[in-house]
């Protein structure tokens, strides 16, 4: 993976010898393209959602130790703990239950931002009446606070959120949505994770775009582990 951080515009280093750009303003697409955007670690890092979600936790157990408790809680999952509120819990004597700090964690609209380059493609997209969608796993509320927060949720044409229809990447169901809400277009999709985002949408003849990780992404690329089929057309390092 810190390889990638050094290549230049061209072929990366993968299986399947996607082309290497700069921006998705370099992808070639047809005008009557929908531009679908999965979420999270592509129009902004999960991470800044972690750590607002851990502030959350952290004000409601003690409005007086927030960024104690808070850096606690980044620190253990930074260390690998995969359930860092259990182990606060067993060192803060708060009353607090872990059911309920989760709900804090997934149901709070959370302190995240676009880059300024990112929201003025959309904005820009928007006005060229180009057709915008968003792909994403996850909880309904949860995912839709994401959109509210960065302040998008006008710009997108169309939503579709796992929880919502019933089907998670890769499946064909999710994509196909985008077939039957816009007839006779093209598509693109823009993602990161090589375990689902490519897969299916090279199968059905979608233009595919890879946000490269820059070593921030929650899952990392891991590019080497898969093979051909689940890589995209064109990497890129930023959305504009």
């Amino acid at each position: 993976m810190k390889a990638l951080r050094t290549l230049m515009p061209g072929k990366i280093n993968s299986p399947c010898s996607a082309t290497m750009l700069t921006s998705l303003s370099q992808v070639p697409l047809e005008d009557n393209c929908v531009l679908v955007f999965d979420l999270d670690d592509t129009l902004y890092s999960e991470r800044d959602f972690l750590r607002s979600g851990f502030r959350e936790i952290a004000r409601s157990i003690d409005p007086n130790r927030i960024d104690e408790i808070q850096s606690f809680l980044e620190l253990s999952w930074v260390n690998g703990n995969q359930d860092p509120i259990s182990s606060l819990l067993d060192r803060v004597e708060s009353g607090c239950k872990k059911a309920d700090l989760l709900k804090i964690y997934r149901e709070h609209v959370p302190d995240i931002r676009l880059k300024n380059e990112t929201y003025e493609f959309i904005k820009a997209a928007e006005k060229s009446q180009r057709s915008l969608g968003i792909l994403t796993d996850g909880r309904s509320i949860t995912q839709r606070n994401k959109l509210l927060a960065l302040g998008i949720s006008k710009s997108i044409d169309e939503v579709v959120i796992s929880e919502e229809i019933g089907f998670s990447k890769p499946a064909e169901e999710s994509y196909r949505h985008f077939h039957k809400v816009f007839p006779h277009r093209t598509f693109a999709y823009v993602g990161d994770n090589l375990a689902k985002d490519f897969v299916t949408p090279n199968r059905l003849g979608w233009v595919t775009v890879g946000m490269l990780d820059r070593g921030e992404n929650i899952h990392a690329q891991d590019i080497d582990r898969f093979p051909g089929e689940y890589h995209p057309q064109y990497w890129i390092s930023n959305i504009a």
